[in-house]
């Protein structure tokens, strides 16, 4: 058995704090101590403390000790006074131990069993209220997500804009039929073998022999036990200290002598193909381009191993932006052929573009689509 640390109590009826637990009443009202719990000064119960630490305690003299029951107190069911275990009659108010509901620990322990279902209730009943809180905030950020996307759709259309000038661009690629020489490792079709030979490809490492190594190794062993304590409520009003073991461990490295494979890189050689072959590639534009509406193609003269490639145009407008007061403003678009065909020079039009950026387009007096229009 530890040593015996004095405990200290609050009185229930007047107050007073620090009354020391060999004290059955209170010295300041004479009532029993009642519905107390039992404290150490300037230590928590359960707390770790070393041996350099015990000092702070206020132990009981250990031939004192001896005559100390170590049983915890009762309560008395009539009066809510302690006492001892040695007691068999309250001392506050006479009645049998036999009718006592139970003993220091039996009693705080129903305390935190009624005090944790007087909780739970509650936390039942307040969870779907906090529970509509992240359904409020998930419907605000819809609304507002809602309000954004409809705001980035919502269009912008300039109105008396009157077409001012056009212009075009029509581009013939050329293409030549080269020959380039290269490799590979293996023969394409349609191409012409010049040479071949065998050539290293890649390495394959190989087991050769295993070499012994030594390697150096750590591993955690027992070094010594520590000891420290901890302090117990008895339910009488002192302590018990317990005393523990604690196992320490130390690092300790050695050397060790494993097999390790040892592997050799050996070449491997593979047939490498040297040839020849001819391939389209481009080489030059030929363009024509104007400002009025009559687009054509350019006149291209081929010199041999040429051929026509890719073919490319863009058609364009201007558009002209007069407000009252300020210098007119110009926008060029572009726009497929159809639609720049039926556009006239002088005439007034109406384009409209999201906020989005998306390309914009020409609307009727509706906002209507008409033509597409893009952006270069």
């Amino acid at each position: 058995m530890g040593n015996i640390v004095m405990g200290y109590w609050d009185c229930p009826y007047c107050g007073s704090k620090g009354v020391r637990g060999d004290m059955a009443t209170c010295p300041n009202c004479g009532r029993g101590r009642g519905d107390v719990k039992f404290y150490m000064k300037d230590h928590q119960e359960g707390q770790r403390k070393n041996a350099d630490q015990l000092g702070q305690l206020e132990y009981v003299d250990p031939e004192k000790a001896k005559y100390i029951n170590r049983n915890p107190d009762w309560y008395c069911s009539f009066c809510n006074t302690l006492n001892s275990d040695n007691a068999k009659f309250c001392s506050n108010c006479g009645a049998t131990r036999e009718s006592s509901e139970g003993n220091y620990f039996d009693i705080h322990r129903k305390k935190e069993e009624e005090a944790r279902e007087r909780t739970e209730p509650v936390q039942r009943a307040s969870s779907p209220k906090t529970s509509k809180r992240p359904l409020l905030i998930l419907l605000v950020l819809v609304l507002a997500i809602g309000g954004l996307f409809a705001f980035l759709q919502s269009s912008v259309t300039q109105k008396d804009l009157t077409v001012s000038s056009f212009s075009w661009e029509r581009i013939i690629g050329v293409e030549e039929n080269k020959q380039f020489s290269e490799s590979d490792w293996r023969l394409p079709d349609g191409v012409e073998l010049t040479s071949s030979r065998e050539e290293l490809h890649h390495y394959d490492a190989v087991f050769d022999h295993y070499e012994s190594v030594e390697v150096e190794r750590s591993r955690e062993v027992l070094d010594h036990y520590e000891t420290y304590y901890t302090h117990e409520d008895m339910g009488n009003g002192y302590f018990e200290e317990v005393s523990h073991q604690e196992p320490v461990y130390r690092t300790e490295y050695y050397t060790e002598t494993v097999q390790e494979p040892v592997y050799v890189d050996v070449p491997r050689y593979q047939t490498k193909y040297y040839y020849t072959i001819w391939r389209w590639v481009h080489v030059r534009d030929v363009r024509a381009s104007g400002d009025d509406q009559e687009p054509y193609w350019p006149e291209v003269t081929y010199a041999d191993l040429e051929r026509e490639g890719e073919r490319s145009e863009a058609y364009r407008f201007t558009v002209e932006k007069a407000e009252k007061g300020k210098e007119p403003t110009y926008t060029t678009y572009r726009i497929d052929f159809n639609d720049w065909q039926a556009l006239k020079k002088g005439e007034s039009i109406q384009i409209t573009s999201t906020r989005t950026g998306a390309d914009p387009y020409i609307s009727d007096s509706q906002g209507n689509r008409i033509a597409n229009l893009y952006r270069d």
